[in-house]
């Protein structure tokens, strides 16, 4: 069954590839040879993130939940890692918290949160479990762009 919310995202992830593969893709593969890992939990905001990135050069790779993050984390190098909030098996703050005290000194991978709540507080408590930053749901192209400028210098 699709809720709104879902339909939302769909629409929107059909918006952005329309309007980017018409745009100047020098300019949107502007963050090419960099990678981020997607944590989410729900196909469509994978699939949206996942887009908006690559259309703007980032090799990307998801994980499904925590448990799965952290496997990929300990083997892969990451630019930057979105993080989703509510997960099955590991939250997104759990997780953080665990890259955290496994990272090495002078090594630090900006890790964004990703929740569809945007309750005061909320912010907060995602930059004391770790994370750099902060995006509510939906994804906006805009949004995942400013992130990349900030925290991926070219």
């Amino acid at each position: 069954m699709i809720n709104h919310y879902t339909y939302f995202q769909h629409k929107n992830l059909e918006e952005i590839r329309k309007k980017y593969h018409k745009e100047d893709m020098k300019k949107v593969k502007k963050f090419s040879g960099k990678r981020a890992l997607v944590v989410e939990d729900y196909f469509i905001n994978q699939e949206v993130t996942q887009d908006i990135l690559e259309l703007m050069g980032v090799d990307v790779e998801v994980a499904e939940n925590g448990r799965e993050a952290l496997e990929l984390y300990q083997n892969e190098k990451y630019d930057l890692i979105f993080m989703d909030i509510q997960m099955p098996e590991m939250d997104g703050y759990e997780t953080t918290r665990k890259i955290r005290r496994s990272e090495n000194e002078g090594h630090h991978v900006p890790i964004i949160a990703l929740t569809a709540n945007a309750i005061s507080g909320d912010k907060e408590k995602c930059l004391e479990a770790g994370m750099d930053d902060y995006i509510s749901k939906p994804i906006e192209v805009e949004k995942i762009e400013e992130i990349l400028k900030k925290y991926l210098p070219e």
